[in-house]
């Protein structure tokens, strides 16, 4: 299976996108050992649009409630169908990650496989890359199991991993890795510096990941 700084680098190899839904950018790609799920960041207005709402419940009669981002979730309920029909026949481990816009997409549609693939849930890894909060934090520990092993990371003083702002009632699905220079808050005003994927793909070649 790929390692991490391998997904990073996938970014930078793709030169072309499927798109979906409002603006939704992916491949799926399929290789011996996996199938990986890459979800790209956002690249104009109508990603960022959603990224201002605040946490609803993703299903109804739900059996254990929890709560997702509403404008996350709005967009992907607008294109999960399409995931969950084309994940229905994988026989490989799945891989999903995402950058930015994408680690909130994959983020949920880790969730959606599993809940609905109950044979692929201990062959499923999330890794994102500067994703946002995705998750609310009111009743979240009733779900927590399922983001076990789920690889959150965090470069330096990205911003976009500090929003939506926890005081909104957001939280990340596991606790961040932090990667490369420590949180600052001057390096907050530097998203080219930290966001990038090339600032992933530095910080993780040092680790070795």
């Amino acid at each position: 299976m790929k390692t991490h700084l391998e997904l990073a680098n996938l970014f930078k190899e793709i030169d072309q996108w499927d798109t979906i839904g409002t603006d939704t950018q992916y491949r799926i790609l399929e290789y011996p050992d996996e199938v990986v799920i890459i979800f790209c960041p956002s690249n104009s207005k109508a990603d960022w649009k959603i990224n201002f709402a605040f946490p609803k419940k993703p299903y109804k009669q739900m059996p254990t409630p929890f709560y997702v981002h509403g404008g996350f979730l709005e967009e992907w309920k607008k294109i999960n169908d399409f995931f969950l029909k084309a994940a229905a026949d994988f026989d490989k481990p799945i891989t999903l990650t995402g950058w930015s816009y994408g680690g909130a997409m994959a983020t949920l549609c880790y969730e959606d496989f599993w809940f609905n693939f109950f044979h692929a849930r201990t062959n499923m890894r999330l890794i994102t890359f500067g994703s946002p909060r995705v998750i609310g934090a009111k009743n979240f520990k009733s779900i927590a199991n399922r983001f076990e092993g789920a690889v959150l990371y965090a470069n330096g003083s990205d911003v976009v991993t500090c929003v939506p702002p926890a005081v909104l009632g957001f939280r990340h699905v596991r606790k961040l890795t932090r990667i490369g220079d420590k949180l600052g808050l001057v390096g907050l005003f530097n998203p080219k510096k930290y966001h990038h994927i090339d600032g992933y793909i530095e910080s993780l070649g040092e680790t070795n990941e």
